[in-house]
């Protein structure tokens, strides 16, 4: 309240007239002036001499209005500051994506928006950890889960399957299982924390213990490793849709997959957010509705 009662002296000051004051903040004259005597009650000072048609700063209200004229110019400048901040595409935004959904899924989508504004920063931490939208920095996430938090705004972006493949080559040289128990006989590449692939067989799901001789961390590095022949890997769709179409990959078991994951766009319940962040959302969306 004394913010703004200060706020209301400087105005005071500069127009030289509690009538016109009153008139140019839409407020009582009456008003005013009680503002001011209470402002000079706090200060234990008297800020101004008047009389019925006059007024004059004391040796205290000009010192006062020095500072008050300073405060409400910083408080206009950091206004504008702050709603040119939200309103304008230009400035920082913060996210978390997977990497292989990032590269994969989302970068077309970013190099659309910073080619149009170029004065959007974008900055993606990629990984698979968890982050709590509502604690951390971050504007929004991008995640593969089938339990979307409940308090959250969750937006399905698309399914992930699961494709079992190798490279032509590879089939020709060491042949093509016909069911998925024998890629216990075959060349496998796994992530070393997922050596238990999931199929559909005889009406149920069945896990498969493929024996991997090659196991990494990274599904690039699975990628990689199975376009230069070296076994049958087991990758999400949406990283090697390029490679299927062109022939480069073949599938296997396509029919008896069993590993379904939803991707999700989730962010904070909120009544405002920067308008970049909300043209990056809402580019993300229509991205994949119209795939």
């Amino acid at each position: 309240m004394q913010l703004e009662r200060l706020k209301l002296f400087a105005e005071l000051v500069k127009i030289g007239n509690f009538s016109r004051t009153a008139e140019s903040l839409g407020v009582s004259k009456a008003y005013v002036s009680t503002q001011i005597s209470l402002l000079e009650k706090a200060l234990g000072k008297q800020l101004l001499i008047r009389n019925t048609r006059t007024m004059r700063l004391t040796s205290a209200g000009e010192r006062l209005f020095q500072e008050a004229d300073k405060l409400t110019a910083f408080w206009h400048n950091t206004k504008l500051l702050l709603e040119e901040s939200e309103e304008s595409i230009k400035g920082a935004i913060h996210f978390t994506a997977p990497t292989g959904i990032m590269r994969y899924c989302l970068l077309p989508v970013i190099n659309s928006l910073t080619a149009h504004y170029p004065q959007v920063q974008v900055v993606c931490e990629t990984g698979n950890q968890t982050h709590n939208l509502t604690r951390s920095h971050y504007d929004f996430a991008v995640r593969i889960t089938n339990t979307p938090p409940q308090d959250m705004v969750a937006v399905k972006l698309f399914e992930s399957d699961y494709v079992c493949c190798a490279t032509p080559s590879y089939f020709e040289q060491y042949g093509k299982p016909t069911s998925p128990n024998e890629l216990r006989q075959h060349a496998c590449i796994a992530l070393h924390y997922w050596n238990q692939w999931n199929f559909s067989l005889n009406g149920k799901v069945e896990s498969i213990d493929v024996g991997a001789l090659q196991q990494y961390s990274d599904n690039d590095i699975l990628k990689a490793a199975v376009l230069s022949g070296q076994g049958i890997t087991r990758l999400p769709r949406y990283m090697i849709e390029q490679e299927l179409k062109m022939g480069q990959l073949t599938a296997l078991f396509e029919e008896q997959q069993a590993e379904l994951r939803s991707v999700y766009l989730l962010y904070p319940h909120t009544s405002s957010r920067p308008a970049r962040v909300t043209l990056l959302l809402d580019k993300i969306k229509a991205a994949f509705q119209a795939a």
